[in-house]
């Protein structure tokens, strides 16, 4: 087993900022008892490990030289990618959690102001077990604020320990009313109001841009699958045609025989001399499933754009976007060629 020392050398090799960014997000994620360091080393060696895997596997599955390389940088990088996602996306929904909770508490807050509690009391009162996230960081913040620590501080920490422009703004209003000296209980109960307000709208907004964001899942991963499983097979389909010609005709004159019995199918790339660098239907197969993957990466940010208001948000629907691409696009492709099989042989 590896040791956490270990780890820890690792992310020397990433520089200060990047252990910075991922110590903030560490935290606001939820994990404050794991170092970036250590994080970050881990990230690196499962990575290379990968990447080592697919190097060794890789002349098994394809004899080209390039790929040897290429497939285990893109392995490295991807790993460290999700790394990167899986730690972002645990900060985004925590936040969105909070999010949720955050009115709830304000009125319970406000309430218990009206009840005769002093601020720093109403807000360790309102810490409840079904906020969830939003419960520990009542209590991590009424700790600070019964600690010695100026509740406008505490509230000033919790921002940078949640990822939410919404906790933000919130709490700066109510900062600027615990400054100025305002009536904390109707200040908090006119930020609830308004925290709802924007919520029922982003509903709103995501239910009216459903249609929108139907039509970019279907084109992303059903419909682009299909046209490129077609393409992939027309490049197969042309490959079968110029080895029989080739084969029929002895290799003298190919190009010939093929303009007069194929209908010109010898002037497309690809086909004709074998001593021309041509494009194969595997060069075909490999661009069409890197698009697919592209795609649908870009129509799941989309979509989480859409429906939530953040790009980011639409990362947790990336592996599913593209497993459906991709599968769907290698059962056209299988379905296409089963079909044509009798006819073109």
């Amino acid at each position: 087993m590896v040791s956490i020392p270990l780890y820890r050398r690792l992310s020397s090799l990433f520089p200060k900022p990047l252990v910075q960014g991922t110590t903030k997000l560490l935290i606001q994620g939820g994990f404050r008892d794991l170092e970036a360091r250590t994080f970050l080393g881990f990230a690196l060696f499962f990575s290379l490990g990968a990447s080592l895997m697919i190097f060794f596997l890789s002349p098994f599955f394809t004899t080209l030289t390039i790929y040897h390389s290429v497939f285990p940088l893109v392995t490295f990088v991807g790993c460290l990618t999700l790394f990167y996602v899986w730690l972002s996306s645990n900060a985004d929904s925590r936040a969105r959690k909070i999010e949720q909770m955050l009115p709830i508490a304000m009125q319970m807050i406000s309430a218990n102001i009206r009840a005769g509690m002093t601020l720093e009391s109403a807000v360790w009162s309102s810490a409840r077990p079904e906020f969830g996230p939003f419960k520990d960081e009542i209590e991590r913040m009424s700790a600070d604020s019964f600690g010695g620590a100026p509740i406008n501080e505490a509230f000033q920490e919790m921002t940078k320990r949640v990822n939410s422009q919404v906790v933000e703004r919130a709490i700066r209003l109510i900062n600027e009313g615990i400054v100025l000296g305002g009536e904390m209980a109707h200040l908090l109960d006119q930020v609830a109001f308004d925290i709802r307000s924007s919520q029922l709208l982003q509903r709103e907004v995501a239910v009216a841009t459903t249609t929108y964001a139907i039509f970019i899942i279907f084109s992303s991963i059903i419909a682009a699958p299909l046209l490129f499983s077609v393409s992939t097979y027309y490049a197969i389909l042309n490959e079968q045609i110029a080895s029989k010609q080739l084969k029929t005709t002895g290799g003298s004159n190919s190009a010939e025989m093929g303009g007069q019995g194929a209908g010109g199918i010898s002037n497309l790339p690809g086909v004709g001399s074998s001593n021309t660098a041509s494009i194969k239907s595997g060069d075909i197969k490999t661009f069409s499933i890197a698009c697919i993957a592209i795609t649908a990466f870009f129509a799941s940010m989309i979509t989480g754009l859409m429906r939530d208001g953040k790009a980011t948000r639409g990362l947790r629907w990336v592996p599913v976007f593209v497993i459906v691409g991709l599968g769907i696009y290698l059962m056209a492709l299988y379905g296409i060629q089963s079909a044509f099989s009798s006819i073109v042989k």
